[in-house]
């Protein structure tokens, strides 16, 4: 039945927004992560490190057997906050790439707006050319290779391979006599299957025709299932369980 495009907006609509809520919460989640890192490297780089590294009650000589443990902490915490800023200078590059420059309350605050803008520009704007020019190359390759094994057949093979015989041919599709419109045979009964609000008293359609009512009755095996020899099978596969 041919719908409008407002019909499958919405439920697409709601996905996105779903998808779009699943993404900001892992960024929040990253970025408590990030700002629990940067406090854990300034307690490692502070005079107080042991402290932060659950060392207590021990003397100036053995502090130093600890270092070592101290420095490897700060390499491997200073690679993951420098990972973490390399992600978002990331986004500011794709986002500049698109044309718009966010300032610092946008990436704060308004991020999951701007989030919607670049979504719904996205979804308008053109596909982009090296898009264009890499199908426009796919089209003229098939289209040259087509030409070309066309000609590299003899004509004779050619015409040998046009005719069909008669009966080998499908037949021709019947069109209609008027154009396809819908499933429904009444405009009132494609719009209350299609309405927002649904009544449990309705009538079940399917194609625009009413499903029949099924007939209820006791379930039964097939009969390849009650055979005398498949029963005495299913009681030696029994017996050899059990054992």
């Amino acid at each position: 039945d041919p719908l409008s495009e407002g019909v499958f907006f919405k439920p697409h609509r709601r996905a996105e927004r779903k998808e779009k809520q699943l993404r900001n919460i892992e960024k929040e989640r990253a970025m408590h992560e990030k700002v629990q890192l940067e406090r854990l490297l300034d307690g490692l780089l502070g005079h107080d490190w042991l402290r932060v590294m659950g060392v207590t009650g021990i003397t100036d000589g053995e502090k130093k057997d600890f270092e070592w443990k101290r420095q490897y902490f700060i390499r491997e915490v200073r690679a993951l906050v420098d990972k973490f800023r390399e992600w978002k200078e990331e986004e500011k590059r794709i986002r500049m790439g698109k044309g718009t420059v966010p300032s610092a309350k946008d990436e704060g605050d308004d991020e999951e707006g701007n989030e919607d803008e670049h979504t719904q520009d996205d979804m308008t704007e053109p596909p982009p050319s090296s898009d264009v020019d890499a199908w426009a190359a796919r089209q003229l390759q098939q289209e040259a290779s087509r030409s070309t094994s066309s000609a590299s057949v003899p004509p004779n093979q050619s015409r040998r391979g046009q005719r069909m015989p008669a009966h080998l041919l499908p037949p021709p599709t019947p069109e209609p006599d008027t154009p396809f419109t819908s499933f429904f045979s009444k405009p009132y009964i494609r719009a209350a299957a299609l309405g927002k609000h649904r009544y449990g008293s309705r009538t079940v359609l399917a194609f625009g025709l009413p499903v029949p009512d099924f007939e209820e009755r006791l379930f039964q095996l097939p009969p390849d299932y009650t055979t005398p020899e498949e029963l005495r099978a299913s009681a030696r596969r029994r017996r050899i369980l059990r054992r």
